[in-house]
């Protein structure tokens, strides 16, 4: 039969254990995060305003757009892209990942 001390010890070793998982759990969360997605630049206005000058003098303006209406297509046009360019970014894999075996079946006769 165990004595109060042995389960006293037995408790102590689960309760370390418990902590040092909740510890590996933290880190394992704080390097997910580093591996977030960045946010995408944000437009640069003076840039756009620019493009959609040039674009309303342009001969392909074909529908006689004003500068303010290419401005505002542009505008969100680029939010659209922007808020769309989050799935994309993901990071380049790095030289420690292994890299997959190539499928025979397309490399061999």
């Amino acid at each position: 039969m165990a004595t109060q001390e042995q389960i006293q010890q037995a408790l102590d070793d689960l309760n370390a254990r418990y902590r040092k998982t909740l510890l590996a759990l933290e880190d394992a969360l704080d390097r997910l995060e580093q591996f977030q997605a960045p946010e995408p630049e944000p437009v640069n206005e003076d840039e756009l305003m620019e493009a959609a000058r040039l674009m309303a003098l342009s001969d392909m303006n074909k529908e006689d757009l004003s500068e303010e209406e290419i401005y505002q297509k542009l505008i969100e046009t680029s939010d659209a892209e922007a808020k769309m360019s989050g799935f994309w970014a993901v990071p380049l894999p790095t030289a420690d990942e292994p890299k997959p075996a190539p499928n025979k079946k397309y490399t061999t006769k």
